[in-house]
């Protein structure tokens, strides 16, 4: 049985979140728990392949552009070209997660996807055209409306795959690590792939490992979908996390993250330049960035449960901040690639335990439109902060441009540390 505070009803909703968030959790039995329940274990090996395939796509789609334009503005540019049709679509997204079978919404995102991968791989082939950066960019414009159903639907179908909910947070830190070893396999076989058979391999390999997912998601057993007799509105997960400020808080330290700091990728074809190391130092970055990733996420999926979710937020932002503004005060590569292992490291320890307390907190009900304010606010907003990192940039320099974004990344955490302290006084609240 689970322990109550006293006197529940006459606490605000935070007040409760505060109370539970001190008591003990229950920690899942392993580090890999969640992979006992069988349909997560297929969802997490179908989208394992998948993953590494999109990773291919991301490293060959920058290195074409790049290619093409040598312009840091043009990668920001195709970076960002994603950005308006995920905010325009991202809210309609979460409604059609909670309304319809998330199974059956994924299944189309994915052939979709796959769709648009062969495209790339048609253009990036020079066969059929001459490439130019604005076919680039309309894809990744496509792409966009893709992810903008995608996103939501597979962030709150974690929920439909695990029967215990303890172990939710063990699923979503499973999630995270697998995402990031794919980021690990993902741009050293798109280096090799590139550089010995060319771009549209990596985009034709990308196209082929969506049918994993695709496989995947119908081996699982599922109960019957339950259609909700009520009407659900797009601006429920809005308003839910507008009047919870613990979530509220989550979601504004997601955004400043989204903006300022998880973008920095988009420059790494700028930085490989400035050391020389082309287009296989280009991809050991993106790898550097992914296993400490992945260390992360390992880390949580063994110990979070014993770290306080509070410490794990605030302080997984604070070091990602710092580990970037290390990174632009040297100018050795080696170097760089160990402060790109710990800023990856940090980067997914903040962005984990995130996710992890809004899943933990929201509705089953809203969980859909939910998620999808937080996709939207991430997935829609981290484009955003690639074009402008790309203009800045070019103006200032790649290693100048991230420096700005990084102070203003760790103001901004500041303050909003300093706000839940605030309210941690006033009352027990994250």
């Amino acid at each position: 049985m689970e322990p109550t505070a006293p006197r529940t009803d006459a606490m605000t909703q935070d007040e409760v979140d505060g109370v539970m968030q001190s008591l003990p959790s229950n920690p899942p039995r392993s580090p890999f728990y969640a992979l006992t329940f069988r349909n997560y274990r297929l969802f997490f090996y179908g989208q394992s392949v998948s993953v590494a395939g999109t990773w291919m796509q991301m490293v060959a789609q920058n290195w074409l552009v790049w290619e093409l334009t040598h312009s840091a503005r043009w990668l920001g540019i195709v970076n960002g070209a994603s950005a308006l049709p995920f905010v325009l679509f991202t809210l309609w997204g979460g409604q059609v997660a909670d309304r319809f079978p998330r199974r059956t919404v994924l299944i189309v995102t994915q052939a979709i996807a796959m769709v648009l991968a062969f495209s790339l791989a048609a253009v990036a082939s020079k066969q059929f055209i001459a490439p130019q950066a604005w076919h680039i960019a309309v894809l990744a414009g496509l792409s966009g409306v893709v992810n903008a159903f995608n996103m939501p639907a597979q962030q709150a179908f974690v929920s439909d795959m695990i029967e215990e909910r303890s172990a939710l947070s063990n699923a979503i830190a499973l999630n995270s690590l697998r995402f990031n070893l794919a980021r690990i396999l993902g741009p050293a076989l798109a280096g090799w792939v590139l550089t010995r058979y060319g771009l549209q391999w990596c985009f034709l390999i990308n196209a082929f490992s969506f049918l994993a997912t695709i496989f995947s998601l119908t081996l699982m057993r599922l109960p019957p979908f339950q259609r909700k007799e009520r009407a659900t509105s797009i601006l429920e997960g809005l308003r839910y996390i507008v009047n919870n400020r613990t979530v509220l808080r989550i979601v504004l330290l997601v955004g400043t993250g989204a903006i300022f700091t998880w973008s920095i990728s988009t420059l790494f074809p700028v930085f490989a330049a400035h050391y020389g190391v082309g287009a296989g130092g280009y991809s050991r970055m993106m790898s550097a960035n992914g296993i400490g990733a992945a260390i992360g996420g390992l880390a949580l999926a063994t110990v979070g449960s014993r770290i306080p979710r509070y410490t794990l937020i605030y302080g997984g932002a604070f070091l990602f901040c710092a580990a970037l503004l290390v990174f632009t005060a040297i100018d050795n590569y080696a170097l760089a690639l160990g402060c790109l292992v710990l800023s990856g490291f940090a980067m997914i320890i903040f962005g984990i335990s995130c996710n992890t307390k809004v899943q933990e907190d929201v509705p089953d009900e809203l969980r859909g439109r939910v998620m999808a304010v937080y996709s939207l606010v991430f997935n829609g907003l981290m484009p955003v902060g690639g074009y402008a990192l790309g203009n800045l940039a070019a103006f200032f320099g790649g290693f100048q441009a991230v420096r700005i974004n990084a102070l203003i990344a760790l103001t901004l955490s500041l303050l909003i540390f300093v706000w839940s302290q605030v309210d941690r006084r006033r009352r027990t609240r994250i």
